[in-house]
C-alpha cells in the first residue's frame, strides 16, 4: 500500500514508519524540517516538506502530494494537521480515518469532555468551581492540546488569578499513569484496546512501559466508545490511584507517542488498520493478538544525512 505519513520530525510517525516498513508498505512522508533534518525524512522512500497545518496552502499542499503519487492512505499524524483535515476531509483524495470535526471539537475542549466522562459514569478528577488550597491541583485551558496548557500547584500555595471564561482547576490525583491505544473501525467499533503502563520516563517521554490487560481501564474505555465514536488511531490516558480507583484524564485522536510499544507486541495491529482501510470485514475478537505482561524499552538510534550547505 503507498501511505502517505504527515510530521515525519516526531516520533509517532518514526514508529508508524518503521512498522508499516515491516509490512513492505511504500511510505511518503512529509514534514516542516527540510529533508536530513529529522529522521523520519531518511526512512521513507520519498519526502517533500509541506507548509505548517494552519498555513493556507497546507492542504493544497497534501492534496498535490496523493495525486501525484498515487496515494492510498493518509494518516495525518500531529494534533493540528488531524484537526485541519477532518474540517477538509472531503478534499482529500484517498482514504483517510479521522474524526469528525465535532468529535474534535468536544475532545480538545477539556472541560467539556470531562463533563461528557462524568455524565457517562466515568471517574474524573474533581472540578473546582473556586481555589483550594488543601488539594494539589491543576490550572488547565479549556481547549488545549495534551500537556499544553497547563500548570501545577502544590498544598498552601494559591493560584492567584485565572480566566474562568478559557480555564478551569482540576485536582491533581497521583498513581500509576496508562495510555490506552485504542484502534476501531470506521464506525467506531473498537478492534483493540490496550492499556500501558509507564515504567520509566525520561524528558517527558516513556521509555520503558508494561502492556498490561488491566481490566477495569479496558471496561471503562469500552463505555467511553459508546459516548464517543473514535474511528482509527486514538489514544486515552487514565490514571490508578494506590487504591484502584481509575481516574479519566483525556482523549488523544491520533496515534500516540509510545504507540510503538503496542506495535511491537500486537503482530496484527497494522494489518487489521490496512482491513479497515480496505473495507474488509474484520471478524477478530477484541485484542485478539496482544501479547500481555510484555516490558517494552526503548533507545535512539542515529542517521547521517550529508547536507551541502555551501
Amino acid at each position: 500500500m503507498k501511505i502517505l505519513i504527515s510530521s515525519v520530525g516526531t516520533a509517532t510517525s518514526v514508529n508508524l514508519i518503521k512498522y508499516f516498513k515491516k509490512l513492505n508498505d511504500y511510505i511518503i512522508g512529509t514534514d516542516i524540517n527540510p529533508m536530513g533534518y529529522t529522521a523520519g525524512s531518511m526512512m521513507v522512500d520519498k519526502f517533500f516538506t509541506v507548509p505548517y497545518a494552519v498555513d493556507e496552502n497546507y492542504i493544497s499542499s497534501i492534496v498535490e502530494i496523493i495525486r501525484n503519487n498515487d496515494i492510498e492512505l493518509f494518516i495525518p499524524v500531529n494534533d493540528t494537521e488531524v484537526y485541519i483535515v477532518s474540517k477538509e476531509i472531503d478534499q482529500i483524495p484517498c482514504k483517510c480515518i479521522v474524526p469528525d470535526t465535532a468529535t474534535i471539537d468536544l475532545l480538545r475542549d477539556k472541560f467539556e469532555c470531562s463533563q461528557r466522562m462524568i455524565k457517562s459514569g466515568i471517574d474524573v478528577p474533581s472540578i473546582l468551581e473556586c481555589d483550594d488550597m488543601g488539594l494539589v491541583r491543576i490550572l488547565r485551558d479549556k481547549v488545549g492540546v495534551g500537556s499544553s496548557g497547563i500548570s501545577f500547584f502544590e498544598r498552601g500555595i494559591g493560584i492567584k488569578s485565572y480566566d474562568k471564561t478559557t480555564q478551569f482547576i482540576q485536582e491533581k490525583v497521583s498513581g500509576e499513569e496508562y495510555t490506552v491505544d485504542v484502534l476501531s473501525d470506521c464506525d467506531g467499533k473498537p478492534l483493540y484496546i490496550i492499556p500501558r503502563k509507564r515504567i520509566e520516563v525520561k524528558s517527558g517521554v516513556a521509555t520503558k512501559v508494561l502492556v498490561d490487560d488491566e481490566k477495569g481501564i479496558i471496561d471503562r474505555v469500552k463505555i467511553i466508545l459508546e459516548t464517543i465514536k473514535l474511528p482509527g488511531f486514538s489514544n486515552i490516558q487514565f490514571i490508578k490511584d494506590r487504591v484502584g480507583k481509575y481516574w479519566f484524564i483525556e482523549i488523544n485522536y491520533r496515534f500516540s507517542g509510545c504507540g510503538a510499544a503496542t506495535l511491537a507486541t500486537c503482530p496484527g495491529y497494522l494489518d487489521v488498520f490496512k482491513d479497515i482501510v480496505l473495507g474488509k470485514e474484520i471478524n477478530t475478537e477484541l485484542n485478539h493478538d496482544v501479547r500481555w505482561n510484555s516490558i517494552v524499552t526503548r533507545y535512539y538510534e542515529e542517521f547521517v544525512y550529508n547536507a551541502d550547505i555551501s
